[in-house]
């Protein structure tokens, strides 16, 4: 038995079944970078997954840019329902290791907001 959290029950709705991925629209561009086939899949591996930290993820648009001084700089674009917007950046001197980093930074922003919006509702029921 598996158990799954699907979108459309965002309210911590258990859903027993087969594990059905939720799908994250990803984005990728380069700036002053040509994006390999490999790069390409590692971005999917890391971000593809963030959904599980906010159901409501649907779109990234991620942006590497190649500098001559700071090596890679990655920029993730998150958006979220009700016109939410979330950015995250990172500088490494690795593309790879700047979307490892990028990729952590994104997770606890959405971690950060998924609590701020369950501690909300938690505290909107108990006020009256």
């Amino acid at each position: 038995m598996i158990v799954t959290f699907t979108p459309l029950l965002d309210r911590g709705l258990a859903v027993v079944g087969e594990e059905a991925p939720i799908m994250v629209d990803i984005h990728i561009s380069g700036v002053h970078f040509q994006v390999s086939e490999k790069i390409k899949t590692h971005i999917h591996e890391k971000l593809g997954s963030l959904s599980r930290f906010h159901t409501g993820l649907k779109t990234l648009h991620v942006t590497i840019h190649e500098a001559e001084k700071f090596g890679y700089r990655v920029d993730v674009d998150m958006h979220l329902p009700h016109g939410k917007h979330v950015v995250a950046h990172d500088n490494e001197e690795t593309v790879y290791s700047a979307i490892d980093m990028v990729s952590d930074k994104c997770a606890a922003q959405l971690r950060k907001i998924h609590e701020r919006e369950i501690d909300s509702h938690r505290h909107a029921a108990v006020i009256r």
